[in-house]
């Protein structure tokens, strides 16, 4: 028995440029057309628009807004939010370091998860909401 797909693809903003990395691409604020990627025999892979939203005491980040790879685990997005927010990987010290991720402010997905799935089942007007908080926030 198959699913049913959750929620349509919606057209990608097309002011976002990519990063050297070609794991996280981030969007840019000035409104220039993004560059054209060099295709060297691959497929060109579909990108997920994550809107990453600080709840409570949590830093908020100059630029919200990210693409991501369908094929990304979650994990990779929590990795990356790590980054960004200088938070330490380490058990040093647990309080300091817990970081917690809620998809459309309800639930927290599987670090195994892909991104697009999520989006195919989570999205909302072309983007995959993603909250974070250093504390827990919601059940």
């Amino acid at each position: 028995m198959s699913q049913p797909s959750c929620a349509t693809k919606n057209d990608r903003d097309e002011s976002i440029a990519s990063a050297e990395d070609g794991k996280i691409y981030q969007a840019l604020n000035d409104g220039k057309d993004a560059p054209e990627e060099p295709t060297q025999g691959k497929a060109k892979l579909e990108k997920i628009k994550v809107h990453l939203v600080s709840v409570g005491s949590a830093p908020i980040l100059k630029k919200t807004k990210f693409l991501m790879n369908a094929d990304d685990r979650f994990a990779v997005a929590i990795a990356f939010l790590r980054k960004m927010l200088r938070l330490s990987s380490g058990s040093s010290s647990v309080a300091a370091n817990s970081l917690f991720l809620y998809v459309n402010a309800a639930f927290v997905p599987s670090p195994e998860e892909r991104i697009g799935d999520l989006f195919d089942c989570f999205g909302t007007r072309g983007e995959l909401v993603v909250h974070y908080s250093l504390q827990e926030a919601w059940g």
